[in-house]
């Protein structure tokens, strides 16, 4: 569960981090130039997915611990996508891989 709460949080901060216009990236596929021309709809996905995580995080962790857990992973996740996005050792691909590993892993061991 919490590797889907990752990976919510990470899809979501990248859409807003997609919608700026400081940020460098050239290689943009065809669903990502669809989404920074409708920024409305873009910020209202990204927030909902947000919000998901957030109500997810306090289902399982209780008010405080699940608010206090969504700001800590809402950071890491900024800072991973700032960080390293502009180096391109991100892809789509590396992201799926890691998600299923995770995720094979996350059921396994609980």
């Amino acid at each position: 569960m919490y590797t889907t709460i990752l990976l919510l949080l990470f899809f979501a901060f990248l859409l807003l981090y997609n919608l700026s216009k400081k940020s460098k990236w050239e290689t943009k596929t065809d669903w990502i130039v669809k989404m920074a021309s409708q920024p409305v709809l873009t910020r209202v996905i990204s927030f909902s997915m947000m919000l998901i995580s957030c109500l997810i995080l306090i289902c399982l962790n209780g008010l405080a611990a699940g608010v206090f857990g969504f700001i800590v992973i809402l950071m890491a996740m900024g800072s991973l996508i700032v960080l390293l996005f502009p180096f391109h050792y991100l892809s789509a691909k590396h992201v799926l891989i890691l998600y299923v590993l995770f995720a094979g892993l996350e059921l396994f061991i609980f």
